[in-house]
């Protein structure tokens, strides 16, 4: 990577970098872009209706590059997507305002960019920082991968992929050919339900550098955000990604894992939607033996909710019509059928022994 980057056209970085409360580390977020060894970019900020002094401070930088839009508290999607209706560059790159960047940051995506034209976008490793900015562990510490090339399955299975935007660039031209937008809906995760739409039909590359940092601090919205809330908002982002089109091309460990996570995890206590979902044909097209574990599973955690929902017979009715010789099915059926109190109990004594602490080996994904 060594050599200057400027052997390349031009090519302009649009920086998206919404803002919220955030005045005590927006300023060092813009000098790091600032400080960039490439010269090419725009920072678009999009204050989202801060209450403190960080407008104030965006607005006080003079350099041309750097514009700065006000917009009433909408949230982060609404703030992302007034950035991309903004934004001229070829390339996008995203900063958010308690982040900041390496100054050779800009220059190795654009070099790579220019130099890959098959690849659509590119991602970086960083470091996970904390509030004064000391260097905590990196961002591949916590991921798995790297990936190269069509990864959509595994941004699929789960966020890890890419870990927090900063550290990815995309190409303009395929967000605006693909009609790409942020899910004002989604308050956690909106990048990755975007990133995961993107690399549907994208090719990715990485770069094996340290190019930015990402701080840890407890205004994060995701350190502020309640389980339950933020349960729901990922919820959101499984089902839209099993509705993609190429969504049953991941391979069956991916689809079971994110029906598991959908079914089990995320939706505890909604019954009606967990059975609708398993009314969908991507439920629909996976193998029956499968469908009946999931099934089972779903019924065993509304048991252990003490749930006493009539979903519960008809999940374990339809677990042994897909797979009748599942010898776990028809136990849990038949006690089920005797007396659920009696399953419960069961239930609670595996539990206790070990034996409910993981949904069997055929659902484990890698850490």
């Amino acid at each position: 990577m060594n050599g200057s980057v400027y052997n390349f056209p031009e090519i302009l970085v649009s920086v998206m970098m919404p803002v919220y409360n955030a005045e005590r580390y927006v300023a060092q977020a813009i000098e790091s872009v600032l400080a960039q060894s490439y010269p090419h970019w725009e920072l678009i900020i999009v204050d989202d209706g801060s209450t403190d002094r960080s407008g104030q401070i965006a607005r006080q930088y003079q350099d041309a590059r750097i514009r700065v839009y006000y917009q009433k508290n909408a949230g982060e999607a609404a703030a992302r997507n007034q950035a991309l209706a903004q934004m001229k560059g070829e390339l996008l790159a995203f900063i958010d305002a308690d982040d900041f960047y390496q100054p050779n940051h800009l220059e190795l995506i654009v070099r790579y960019l220019a130099d890959n034209p098959q690849r659509d976008g590119v991602y970086t490793d960083g470091y996970h920082c904390d509030e004064e900015g000391r260097r905590l562990k990196s961002l591949a510490s916590r991921r798995r991968g790297p990936f190269e090339g069509w990864i959509f399955p595994e941004v699929v299975r789960s966020s890890d992929v890419f870990g927090p935007p900063i550290c990815v660039a995309l190409r303009s031209e395929k967000i605006r050919a693909w009609q790409l937008q942020f899910d004002p809906e989604i308050v956690i995760g909106p990048d990755w339900d975007f990133l995961t739409r993107y690399s549907e039909q994208a090719s990715f590359g990485y770069i094996d550098e340290k190019t930015c940092y990402y701080r840890i601090h407890q205004t994060n919205i995701t350190v502020k955000t309640d389980l339950r809330r933020r349960a729901g908002y990922l919820a959101r982002c499984r089902e839209k990604a099993i509705k993609l089109s190429r969504f049953n091309e991941c391979p069956l460990d991916v689809r079971r894992w994110v029906f598991y996570d959908l079914l089990i995890n995320l939706l505890t206590g909604e019954m009606e939607r967990r059975d609708r979902i398993t009314r969908w044909p991507e439920f629909e097209q996976l193998p029956p033996n499968e469908k009946a574990n999931l099934l089972r599973w779903m019924a065993t955690s509304a048991i252990m909710e003490m749930d006493n929902s009539p979903f519960i017979r008809q999940w374990y009715e339809r677990a042994r019509e897909y797979a009748p010789r599942n010898g776990r099915v028809l136990v849990q059926y038949w006690l089920h059928r005797i007396s659920p109190a009696i399953l419960r109990k069961a239930l609670l004594i595996l539990a206790r022994r070990g034996g409910l602490q993981d949904p069997f080996a055929d659902f484990k994904i890698s850490p």
